[in-house]
Order: C-alpha cells, then structure tokens, then sequence
C-alpha cells in the first residue's frame, strides 16, 4: 500500500509532468480527491447519495477552476500517454487514502520502506539514463521537497485519516489547490476572478459535504 500510494503517486506524476503541459496534469492529479469523496458516498451510503455526488463534482469544477486561473491556453496538447499517467497517480493516491485508515500498522512501518525503495529505483534509474547531478542549491531544494512537502506531508495526511473515523477529512484535500494559490499570491502572482469563483466552489463544496457526511454516518 506505501508503495502505491507514495512511489506510484509520485513517479507517475513527474512522468505526466515531463509528458504533458503542468498545469495539466495537475488538473487531472486533483481528480483524486473527487474519488475519494465518491467512495465515501458508496460505502457510507448517505441519504441523499446524489445531492453529495453535485456536491463533489462542483468542488472538482472548482478545483479546475483555480488551477486553470481563466488563463487563456490550448488544451489537450500533451502526450496521451501523459493523461494516463496523470490519472493513474490520482488513482494511487485515492487507494492510499481509503486504506490508510483502515489499516492498524503504524504510517511509518510502511511509508519508511516505501520511500527507501522508491529512492533505490530512483537512483537506479538516474545510472541508466546518465543524469548529471544537481550541486549546491539545487541539493538543498531536492531535500527539503522529499522530507519536508512529501515526507512529512504523507505522515501527517496518514496520521489525520487514522484518527478520522468518520472518513471525512479526505474531503479537506479539495483546499490544496487553495492553499497553492494563496502562495502564488503572496509571492506576486494575481488571482483571476476566475481562480476566486472556483475558491468559492471548492470550499462550499468541502463544508457542504463534511456537513452532509456526519448526518448520514449518525442517520445510519
């Protein structure tokens, strides 16, 4: 389940990335969320199944939104072997979601041997294709991304799907995008009344649901 969850995501993200415009792939990458909250809808079985099922596709709208800003661009354009990948890294990240909670190990006992190995085949994979390696800055950057946003980032995601046993707080994924973008705007970049819209949808969307999903958990 590490392997899949942290390797798959992450290898098969890059390769859209290298495939495929970024902007893109992470559009199709923030489909996982949206998978999430439909397990959710099935297994839980809500009263108002499809009430929930508007609900996330309208935070998926908004999600597309945000990342597509209303710039101007052509679509479509990439690789379709970069689409496929893309979606195969949200489908990784949606299976480590639902099962992470569900299962009793630890996060560690598995994210630790996932990621040595994934760093293993890395490696390999930088001998087989002759990539010359980053020094100075570019060192420090890589390690601060693999311990710091990724690392950390799926410990403590793992840690919140255990204690959450209700199986809601996969739907605060959706505020990923939203978090990205305020960064962008702190660094100098303009929201769009576009991206501002989708933040609407996407967080309407994430308490709609998180109301919506404890009423049919107490109901049943």
């Amino acid at each position: 389940m590490g392997f899949i969850g942290l390797v798959g995501t992450m290898v098969l993200q890059y390769i859209a990335f290298a495939a495929m415009p970024v902007i893109e792939a992470n559009l199709v990458a923030y489909t996982w969320p949206l998978m999430v909250a439909g397990a959710i809808i099935v297994l839980d079985s809500p009263r108002r199944p499809v009430l929930l099922g508007i609900t996330a596709a309208l935070g998926f709208l908004g999600v597309a939104l945000v990342i597509s800003g209303g710039r101007e661009q052509s679509w479509f354009q990439g690789n379709p072997a970069g689409y496929l990948a893309a979606f195969g890294s949200a489908l990784c990240m949606a299976f480590y979601s639902i099962a992470v909670g569900r299962l009793a190990t630890p996060p560690d006992r598995f994210l630790l041997p996932s990621a040595l190995a994934g760093v293993a085949l890395t490696f390999a994979w930088c001998l087989r294709d002759g990539v010359a390696w980053p020094v100075g800055v570019y060192v420090v950057a890589g390690l601060y991304l693999g311990a710091g946003p990724m690392g950390l980032g799926y410990y403590f995601w793992s840690r919140a799907l255990k204690l959450d046993r209700g199986g809601k707080v996969a739907v605060a994924a959706y505020l990923t995008p939203i978090a990205s973008t305020l960064l962008l705007a702190l660094s100098g970049e303009t929201l769009t009344t576009t991206a501002v819209a989708g933040a609407v949808l996407v967080i309407g969307s994430c308490i709609a649901v998180g109301i919506e999903g404890p009423e049919a958990g107490n109901n049943a």
